[in-house]
């Protein structure tokens, strides 16, 4: 297929272009700026702003896809708090534009759109949660994506269009930004380890509990819903467990090698909290997805990606 990927230049698009590219697929890529794996620059590159419906319309005429990926968007929940206004432009009117733009001028584009676990919110039932399960966000981030979730299932309700949704849990890997926790553990012990800060490490809240699932069975995840998955329908995307952070860190600095001092920073502390399970049998049955990367290998990987980065920043 040929495959419209917006948000290539992304860490998950990065890595989904990877994968795109591993079965076999052609590409087109839509960010604000060109992505930079490798090998990215043998396929169409097309700039466009998803707060711009103009531009993502021009990009679908001019690439007339058969499927997409919709990734552009803000990630980082914090951010939704900060700029509530521009995170709703970006996650529910840019997924708008990509659905206008898809019904426009490439209405039988299959179209998967990412959206996120957080639209079911917080509260943990004791039982892993269906997609039936009700949508309870309560964040502007995960209000932003509950609404582009819900606008997404609609379109392929009311104009036939053969769009679907994954609502993934949360997920780590090469790449990521230190602004999430796995990378910002992995930097940090990594400086460590080469000498460049005291074996003190910041940290905040380690009581929380997450689900954390590799990028790379993520990604795979999503080219087998772009090819299997069914239109109309939304899809759960989430590890099986819940880990504390503070074990997550354990397991971080056995991979390292490195046993720092921890020192709470009241910038980094969070209340604690919990996020609840996710029942991914519906991937599972229609796609054939099963995770295969342990999170102590996506850990090892992680630390081992911001070491390189180090050396390259300090040779």
């Amino acid at each position: 297929m040929r495959v419209l990927v917006t948000g290539a230049a992304g860490f998950v698009g990065r890595h989904l272009i990877r994968e795109l590219e591993t079965a076999g697929h052609s590409l087109v890529l839509v960010d604000v700026r060109p992505p930079a794996p490798a090998g990215s620059d043998q396929y169409l590159f097309i700039a466009a702003d998803v707060t711009d419906p103009p531009s993502v319309e021009s990009a679908f005429t001019r690439a007339r896809p058969d499927a997409c990926v919709h990734l552009a968007g803000i990630a980082y929940v914090p951010v939704g708090w900060r700029d509530p206004i521009r995170t709703l432009q970006v996650n529910l009117l840019g997924t708008l534009a990509v659905l206008e733009s898809v019904r426009r001028v490439a209405p039988d584009c299959r179209t998967l759109v990412v959206t996120s676990a957080e639209i079911y919110g917080r509260d943990d039932p004791g039982h892993p949660l269906t997609e039936d399960a009700p949508l309870q966000p309560q964040n502007p981030y995960a209000v932003s994506k509950a609404g582009a979730d819900i606008a997404t299932l609609l379109s392929a309700r009311h104009y036939q269009i053969p769009c679907l949704t994954a609502r993934p849990a949360n997920h780590c890997g090469p790449g990521q930004s230190s602004s999430f926790v796995v990378p910002a553990f992995a930097r940090q012990l990594a400086e460590i380890k080469l000498g460049l800060r005291p074996a003190e490490m910041k940290v905040g809240n380690l009581e929380s509990l997450r689900t954390f699932i590799d990028v790379r069975d993520v990604v795979r995840a999503y080219r087998l819903l772009l090819e299997k998955g069914t239109p109309g329908k939304a899809y759960n995307v989430a590890g099986e467990k819940r880990i504390r952070i503070g074990d997550l860190l354990e397991i971080l600095c056995e991979v390292s090698g490195v046993r720092p001092r921890l020192v709470t920073d009241p910038d980094r502390y969070r209340p604690t909290d919990s996020v609840p399970l996710l029942d991914t049998s519906r991937l599972r049955q229609e796609t054939g997805w099963e995770p295969k990367l342990s999170l102590r290998q996506t850990l090892q990987d992680v630390f081992q990606y911001e070491l390189q980065q180090l050396r390259g920043e300090h040779t």
